[in-house]
């Protein structure tokens, strides 16, 4: 894509990987982008048959009718870098968008292969992505965050949009983006202030020590004013990715987050707030219900802002005993897919319950059900049969050698089957993994492409 000379020059490109003669070429759609990043799509498509690369471009001269900077501005840009700048008008273009979408379902990225196999449609292949695909162990984010903060980064559409896009630049064949941010956002927008230190992780200035420490907290923020630029930053990646993949959203679990904010922080054990639900479970309940209905209005959020998939992740659920995670835990999880499918129905849902009862959540309004590395593919599938799966590689795996990261991918492919299933991570991207570790998970899931 060109960009047009901001509402002069709109320039169309068209690019085709062709086949060898005999072989069905490939259809590429034509499109114009200005240079507010958004996006002007043609029916136009091109076919081409012989044998190379083939650039056609054009130039028309006519006026983008949705740009509104000035005319021959150059491209914006964050400082000297080549971070390109959110639009100052954003957050109103966004809020426009939004209420003309009116909660309907949003335009089908060019890829949908993620999508449709969260539906339970078939695909040519399992889409893959990889949790905490942006951020840690990228050289490019790692530079990034060498002139800013963890959390400045969040708060900035422009430089959140540029570390989402960072993988998908790195590996073009992933299948989905998902938005760099953090669990923790939420508490902060009830009053928390929250920090990262070096080597420690997440740290708030109080924790919530007794059940009289819940009076500090904010139930019902308003969440224009407070994670607004979640919401912006979503908007912005999709424009900037004009809509070739779609864009994940994502909250903390209650129990997770409640998690965060007894302990303060980061914990290896979460003993303190393990022992809040013992010692006091109607506080607990109170705080676990406040966290879902701020969750459903957050991801509800999300999914105007133009995330058609949103991820719940309780990634704590393993702390603690079966009986007590189907008490305190599973019934708000289910409220949530119920109440976002309610106000939002076309909302594709996504849930990862690590190391916890899988069964659980097959008879939710879950669409997916993501699958930790400590459980078996054949296990899952016994357990939650009318579910599209996601996972479940040991993240570990990525330090292998290639060959290993193959088989193991391999065999990860074959257990879960290549229908109602998305390849991922049993768990996050570490800060030490290697970029030649996820490019070879990448390229051995795309090797199980098959024809329709």
């Amino acid at each position: 894509k060109y960009l047009c000379s901001n509402g002069q020059d709109v320039a169309m490109l068209a690019v085709a990987f062709v086949t060898p003669p005999g072989v069905q070429p490939q259809i590429v759609r034509i499109g114009t982008q200005c240079q507010e990043g958004r996006l002007d799509r043609f029916p136009a498509k091109l076919a081409v048959s012989s044998i190379g690369l083939l650039v056609a471009r054009r130039v028309a001269r006519r006026r983008c009718r949705r740009c509104t900077a000035p005319r021959n501005a150059p491209p914006r840009l964050k400082g000297d870098s080549l971070i390109e700048e959110a639009p100052d008008d954003l957050r109103q273009l966004r809020v426009k968008a939004g209420d003309a979408q009116g909660g309907s379902a949003w335009p089908l990225p060019l890829n949908d292969r993620l999508l449709r196999a969260a539906k339970g449609e078939a695909v040519d292949r399992p889409p893959k992505w990889m949790m905490r695909q942006a951020g840690r162990y990228l050289p490019e984010y790692q530079a990034l965050l060498a002139s800013s903060d963890f959390f400045s980064v969040c708060r900035s559409p422009s430089l959140a949009a540029e570390v989402t896009l960072q993988p998908l630049k790195r590996y073009p064949t992933l299948d989905s983006l998902i938005i760099f941010s953090d669990i923790l956002v939420v508490p902060v927008a009830m009053g928390m202030p929250c920090h990262m230190e070096a080597q420690i992780g997440p740290r708030f200035s109080f924790g919530i020590e007794t059940p009289e420490d819940m009076a500090k907290l904010n139930f019902n923020p308003d969440l224009e004013q407070t994670l607004g630029y979640v919401f912006d930053a979503i908007f912005w990646t999709r424009q900037r990715v004009a809509n070739e993949v779609p864009v994940i959203g994502f909250s903390g679990a209650p129990w997770t987050l409640m998690g965060y904010m007894i302990e303060g922080g980061a914990s290896r054990t979460f003993d303190k707030a393990k022992r809040w639900l013992y010692r006091y479970p109607q506080a607990s309940r109170q705080l676990l219900e406040g966290l879902r209905d701020l969750i459903v209005k957050y991801l509800v959020g999300q999914y105007d802002a133009g995330a058609p998939l949103l991820t719940v992740f309780d990634t704590n659920c393993g702390e603690i005993p079966p009986a007590q995670y189907m008490e305190f835990c599973v019934g708000d999880l289910k409220y949530i897919a119920e109440e976002v499918k309610r106000q939002r129905p076309h909302a594709l849902l996504s849930v990862f319950p690590k190391d916890g009862e899988l069964g659980a959540f097959d008879d939710s309004l879950y669409d997916v059900v993501g699958v930790s590395w400590t459980s078996s593919p054949e296990t899952a599938r016994r357990d939650c049969p009318s579910k599209t799966l996601q996972g479940n590689l040991d993240p570990h795996a990525l330090f292998a050698e290639p060959e290993a990261i193959r088989k193991a991918v391999t065999h990860m492919v074959n257990a879960f089957g290549k229908q109602r299933y998305i390849a991922n991570l049993g768990h996050g991207m570490l800060p030490t993994h290697p970029v030649e570790g996820a490019n070879t998970f990448i390229a051995a899931v795309d090797a199980f492409s098959e024809p329709l």
